[in-house]
């Protein structure tokens, strides 16, 4: 009987809490793209919405430890009060054309953040780390579900499976590096 993987949020929130920069930059690849978009919905500059998200990131790794609900929520509502801090800023007038433009960006950034879609967002995302994980040879992956979704120790995990700690650490680096590449694979279609 195969077993089904369940990644939620909590995965994600635990281990960015403590601090995981692994984690941390599956996050930033994985959402890099989709604020970047948000971001250049309200600003015009290029480099400036680069920069814009390039803050969020560092603002939410500074304040990871405080971080206890819905991610997507959280970066894209950062996301977008950054860019009205940086509009308020800029005391940016809009001309009739670029208005309408900017309405357009606004219904966008709604659906972008619209419970239904975030939703739809996170499945496809846990399926595609599902099929991840799937793919790793049988030892590999047990040994990266005890780690990053059961939460072990890689000392707890070298009891239980009966391996060194240097097998599991192998083990955690070799899935890792495929889920970088299966990720990475995932965010070229945005």
């Amino acid at each position: 009987m195969k077993r089904e993987i369940q990644i939620t949020n909590s995965f994600f929130i635990k281990n960015i809490n403590e601090g995981n920069k692994e984690a941390f930059s599956i996050l930033f690849e994985l959402y890099y793209p989709k604020l970047l978009y948000v971001a250049q919905s309200y600003v015009a500059s290029n480099e400036d919405a680069e920069e814009i998200v390039q803050d969020v990131f560092v603002k939410a790794w500074k304040k990871r430890k405080n971080i206890t609900s819905n991610i997507n929520g959280y970066l894209f509502k950062i996301t977008k009060n950054s860019c009205l801090d940086y509009l308020r800023s800029k005391k940016y007038k809009l001309s009739k054309a670029t208005n309408s433009i900017q309405q357009d960006a606004f219904i966008n950034h709604a659906a972008l953040t619209d419970k239904n879609t975030t939703s739809i967002i996170e499945q496809e995302l846990e399926q595609k780390i599902q099929s991840g994980i799937a793919l790793l040879p049988e030892k590999c992956k047990r040994v990266f579900i005890k780690s990053r979704i059961e939460g072990l120790k890689n000392k707890e995990i070298s009891d239980e499976l009966d391996i060194s700690i240097k097998t599991v650490e192998n083990h955690m680096s070799k899935a890792i590096k495929h889920m970088r590449l299966h990720l990475r694979e995932f965010l070229s279609f945005f």
